[in-house]
């Protein structure tokens, strides 16, 4: 079910959290300071950030100082990090250009919600600059009693695709 800069683009963001739906079995995790509440996988963990949190599947160790990282699955406040959905997304957009990567997907929008929890999805499709592989970043951009969260999936292309289905149960359990 289901450098500097650059590494917004490329791995090592915030941490991030997530509930799945019945479907799934796993654990509940709250974040400490920031309150919102999501259900991780089997298997999957955690690690808390002032900001949000990073889920890790299983088997995979992210290295916050490489910026190649196969798959990072950070989930912040847009409300904590006071940067709006839009500002993220532009933010993006201008790093591949300033960074002169060739983007094949800018950001394209996919309505995403469920009741009470209104959202979309932006998807970014790119060669890695430095690995010439396909990766991808989708930004899970939704609200929960008004409150903002980003669930932001970057790594190889194939990997992300592979875990699509989890990536929106895990999306869709995300609630303050």
């Amino acid at each position: 079910m289901t450098t500097t800069r650059r590494s917004l683009l490329f791995g090592s963001m915030l941490s991030l959290g997530v509930r799945l739906s019945h479907a799934a079995k796993g654990k509940r995790h709250k974040h400490a300071t920031l309150g919102f509440r999501v259900q991780l996988p089997d298997g999957w963990r955690s690690e808390n950030a002032e900001l949000g949190m990073t889920i890790i599947p299983p088997g995979l160790n992210v290295d916050p100082n490489r910026e190649d990282n196969p798959e990072v699955y950070p989930l912040w406040s847009v409300e904590a990090d006071k940067t709006s959905e839009e500002e993220y997304i532009k933010t993006l957009r201008a790093r591949f250009k300033q960074a002169g990567t060739r983007v094949e997907r800018d950001g394209d929008l996919e309505p995403f919600s469920i009741p009470g929890r209104p959202g979309v999805i932006y998807t970014f499709d790119f060669t890695h600059p430095e690995r010439n592989a396909p990766y991808r970043i989708r930004v899970f951009a939704m609200q929960h009693k008004g409150r903002p969260l980003l669930l932001v999936a970057t790594g190889q292309r194939e990997r992300l695709m592979a875990r699509d289905a989890v990536l929106r149960e895990i999306a869709r359990s995300i609630e303050w």
